[in-house]
């Protein structure tokens, strides 16, 4: 009985129907705020928040393919979760910029909060819940898309008055001028990635204002997470690149209640000096743990070198436990072409809490959020892709990037649960949406589309 337990869960294929409604109404999209006028409203919000997530959980390209399908939908199903005929994409088009990023930002969390009750966001990679913070500019507006949004003519619109205007209506954007060309506008967001699990999930997203940069948005990003998820007991540590460390940051996340786990470079100054005094001339032989890996064709060895701070930190610094260096050394296996590198890191944790074996894990585990939440995002659900876009508009192109992680984040769970009964492997993220794709719209795919999938 046992055994025959573990092959059926071996054989797990979780991109169902019915595993995509339940998590759909763990969104709760019921609760958004509709900016229409009631008596002007011919599909409900609810039903075009749930299109549009599930198309892009089925790799939809653009607002056209959700139209297609919003008909393939109740031609198989008839009524599939309020969606009853085909809605045009020109609708969707209208109401994206019209609503708040940060109110769907809830729908995130009630679905994180939903999988975390479910055990399915365990940490199984590394001993404890960790996050990875990082930016990301997920849209860029050139100067026509600008002007459009202005409702200004070129013509008649100087560079200094429609650049003017556009940081004063919409401060999220970052408003990028030219020596050479005309202007353009940066839309950034800091994605946190919940890398602890199997299913490293993107669990809050957050604007970066026009006016400052990933440091200066840092204190209020932790704000909003120890708000959303502080009962929770999701995670307690926090991760950073470079970019976003600095002694204000870390005593601000140890203030929350939280450790953190950041790396360091020359312009964090006294700091990283002293990591590279005493840790900069240790050699291989005394690396406190190490391990060797290969990635695309290179043999890649890591060693790990710590320096105990003590019970009173360093300098400012009073909140620091240790200091950690990491050589990589990376081999090609065709050329033999050696390249070497090192990062350093600074952690509220002490030895004791944090061995050396995790420390390593946790340094690799960070750049989780690159490889499963951005790049995942950019070649899998084409975010990247300017052309077609999904929005123009500053305020629909936030509002789409939080939509796209709400379907990652689907796309996730149902990757960790799912397995190939002939190999016991973990599907790729595109057979997973594929899979949603066929149990939702197979009776209705074109021949051309059914055999792509």
């Amino acid at each position: 009985m046992q055994s025959q337990k573990i092959k059926r869960a071996q054989r797990r294929q979780a991109a169902t129907c019915k595993g995509l409604k339940k998590r759909v109404r763990d969104l709760g999209f019921a609760r958004v705020e509709d900016p229409r006028q009631a008596g002007k409203v011919d599909y409900r919000l609810p039903t075009m928040l749930t299109a549009l997530v599930v198309s892009m959980a089925t790799l939809a390209r653009s607002l056209r393919a959700v139209e297609q399908r919003t008909g393939q939908l109740p031609h198989k199903h008839g009524q599939w979760m309020g969606v009853v005929c085909r809605i045009a994409d020109n609708t969707f088009g209208k109401v994206l910029p019209r609503l708040e990023a940060g109110e769907l930002m809830a729908c995130l969390h009630r679905l994180v909060k939903a999988e975390h009750r479910r055990g399915n966001l365990k940490p199984t990679r590394l001993s404890r819940g960790t996050v990875a913070i990082d930016g990301k500019n997920v849209a860029t507006l050139h100067w026509p898309d600008m002007l459009r949004v202005l409702k200004l003519k070129a013509d008649e619109t100087t560079v200094e008055q429609g650049t003017a205007l556009f940081a004063q209506r919409y401060p999220l954007a970052q408003v990028c001028k030219r020596d050479i060309g005309e202007p353009y506008a940066l839309l950034r967001v800091h994605t946190v990635t919940l890398v602890s699990g199997e299913a490293a999930v993107c669990v809050h997203q957050r604007p970066i204002a026009g006016h400052t940069n990933e440091s200066g948005s840092m204190p209020a990003l932790l704000d909003e997470l120890k708000a959303a998820y502080g009962k929770t007991r999701l995670f307690s540590l926090v991760t950073t690149d470079a970019g976003n460390t600095s002694c204000g940051i870390a005593g601000k996340t140890v203030s929350l209640g939280l450790d953190y786990f950041m790396q360091l470079k020359s312009p964090h100054g006294e700091i990283h000096s002293e990591a590279q005094g005493v840790l900069g001339h240790r050699r291989k032989s005394r690396a406190h743990a190490g391990y060797t890996d290969t990635q695309n064709g290179q043999v890649v060895t890591y060693h790990l070198w710590r320096y105990d701070l003590g019970e009173d930190g360093w300098l400012d610094w009073t909140h620091a436990r240790q200091l950690v260096r990491i050589q990589r050394t990376a081999e090609c296996q065709r050329t033999g072409e050696v390249t070497l590198g090192n990062r350093y890191y600074v952690t509220s944790r002490s030895p004791d809490a944090m061995s050396p074996r995790t420390a390593l894990a946790t340094c690799r585990a960070h750049w989780r959020c690159e490889n499963n939440t951005h790049w995942t995002s950019d070649a899998e659900l084409m975010e990247d892709r300017r052309r077609p876009a999904w929005s123009r508009h500053p305020q629909g192109s936030l509002v789409v990037s939080a939509l796209r992680m709400m379907a990652l984040c689907i796309l996730a769970v149902a990757r960790k649960l799912s397995r190939f009964g002939y190999s016991e492997e973990t599907p790729s993220w595109g057979q997973v949406a594929e899979h949603f794709l066929l149990q939702l719209c197979a009776s209705s795919l074109e021949t051309k589309a059914f055999d792509c999938v």
